[in-house]
């Protein structure tokens, strides 16, 4: 009874730091999560310049379009030009391409839902995605000294694409530009081609042989073919020169930024890995600690940023997922330290903690959009491959952490004095300091299955202990064969 009776105040106690730990998570995603959705920068900033009456400016730099979040932050600024009556956009443009699927989600969805005019302004190359960014918009405008096109299809990792797989891609992106080009008035073989090489083009004095891909200068992008420009309405050296010649010099211009709670989300998420790992170690360091101390605030840091992080970047993390890690982890709390060989808490448990991780990564974005990224194998690999990726690291790196803290930090003196203080304060009918591997040679018997861990009684006393070597069932003889600050080994007495 006595036995039974510290194992339900121990599980108690861990439960209870637990759910102070998810408590606080909860809240403090709550609060950032408001502030967020309130479009309202870090730390008690005003909210962002309104859009009203102005041209908004959308940077589309060298790595944009290789970024994901940049598509969500332009997803974001499309909804609010509408919402805020904006006069008109601009896209300035200067990349070599990008991620092509979540390029053409963006000019076959997002940019058709633009209730005002759109101009692009070519300054200085949009090649690859960035030609197509700039097909999506009514106007397209070159600097003087620029190029655009080079469209072709490639893989992200630079492999050679299957020609059934690229047959059928290829296929998709001809029904974009049609799509796209009837929309916005452009000649729809000039986007052709730029990215397909199966066919010879010819636009007066360009010619494009077979094998090759089209790309223009300002000026050819200018030159007047059937009784209309190429593609370019015109070329120009700035933004301002551009707004005076379309009638929109005296509108007031604005750039659209991330706020500091978006580049502090996109920050997080960057770092999910590292955060699962942190998290993980500092939660197997406050298991093995007595009270609440240095091991639990780390790890209740770490999977608070990990889970307001993603909610914040668009990604799927939500207070259900936070509750689904919470109960994984109380169940895994019951495999290892109430109920040891159950095993059915443990799977429970782990399938929890992973599923809520893995899920809280995935853009939500993306998930919504899944008509146009299509479900075949390829895309489906591209959907998941960031999260599978992030939570592989971290899993990795908590496991090499937890292994080196148990083989080294037992050495730190300060992290010993801190273990045996607060077990001197919490212990009971100890008059003297009990020195560090005094158990050894103490024989007890297991009062649980150790796989490896479980609890033993010793002289009266339960205590948490961990198999040396393989698997002990519960009732056998057991002898503690080592003891430090992190754990106690015992092995069947012979």
């Amino acid at each position: 009874m006595c036995q039974f009776a510290d194992m339900v105040i121990d599980f108690t106690q861990r439960c209870f730091r637990l759910w102070l730990w998810g408590l606080f998570c909860i809240v403090t995603m709550g609060a950032f999560a408001s502030q967020a959705h309130a479009n309202q920068r870090v730390f008690g900033k005003t909210e962002e310049e309104s859009f009203v009456g102005k041209v908004v400016i959308i940077k589309v730099g060298d790595e944009d379009l290789a970024n994901k979040h940049a598509f969500k932050f332009w997803r974001r600024v499309i909804e609010r030009v509408n919402e805020e009556k904006a006069t008109a956009v601009l896209f300035e443009i200067d990349t070599p391409g990008g991620l092509a699927f979540d390029t053409a989600e963006l000019i076959m969805v997002q940019m058709q839902k633009l209730e005002v005019p759109s101009y692009s302004f070519v300054n200085q190359k949009a090649l690859s995605a960035g030609a197509l960014v700039a097909s999506g918009t009514d106007h397209i405008y070159m600097h003087p000294v620029s190029a655009i096109g080079a469209a072709a299809l490639v893989s992200g990792n630079g492999a050679q694409i299957d020609e059934v797989m690229r047959s059928k891609i290829e296929s998709a992106f001809d029904a974009f530009v049609r799509t796209v080009t009837e929309s916005k008035g452009h000649n729809a073989d000039v986007l052709r081609a730029m990215m397909f090489r199966e066919r010879e083009f010819e636009f007066g004095p360009i010619k494009v042989e077979k094998g090759e891909l089209l790309s223009l200068t300002g000026t050819e992008a200018t030159r007047y073919y059937q009784g209309k420009p190429l593609l370019a309405k015109g070329t120009v050296k700035t933004i301002e020169e551009l707004l005076e010649k379309e009638g929109l010099g005296d509108v007031e211009m604005i750039r659209a930024e991330p706020t500091g709670m978006e580049k502090f989300a996109y920050w997080t998420t960057a770092m999910s890995a590292v955060l699962i790992l942190v998290g993980i170690g500092g939660a197997y360091l406050e298991m093995k600690t007595p009270g609440f101390g240095l091991g639990g605030g780390i790890s209740l840091l770490s999977f608070g940023l990990f889970f307001f992080g993603n909610y914040a970047a668009g990604n799927m993390a939500g207070y259900g997922l936070m509750v689904l890690f919470v109960i994984g982890a109380i169940l895994l709390i019951v495999e290892f330290f109430v109920l040891p060989g159950m095993v059915v808490p443990g799977i429970l448990g782990a399938i929890m903690v992973l599923a809520s991780l893995f899920l809280a990564m995935v853009d939500e974005f993306a998930f919504e959009d899944n008509d146009v990224q299509g479900w075949d194998s390829a895309n489906a690999w591209d959907f998941i491959q960031g999260p599978s990726l992030a939570l592989l690291i971290g899993l990795s790196g908590s496991m090499i952490l937890i292994a080196l803290s148990m083989r080294f930090l037992p050495n730190v003196p300060i992290f010993n004095k801190l273990v045996m203080s607060k077990e001197l304060s919490n212990g009971a009918a100890m008059d003297e300091p009990v020195a560090q591997g005094e158990r050894a040679g103490l024989a007890g018997k297991a009062t649980t299955d150790l796989r490896p861990a479980g609890k033993g009684v010793f002289d009266g006393e339960v205590l948490d202990v961990t198999a040396a070597n393989g698997f002990i069932t519960s009732g056998q003889d057991i002898v503690i064969t080592e003891e430090d600050g992190m754990r106690i080994l015992v092995k069947i007495v012979d």
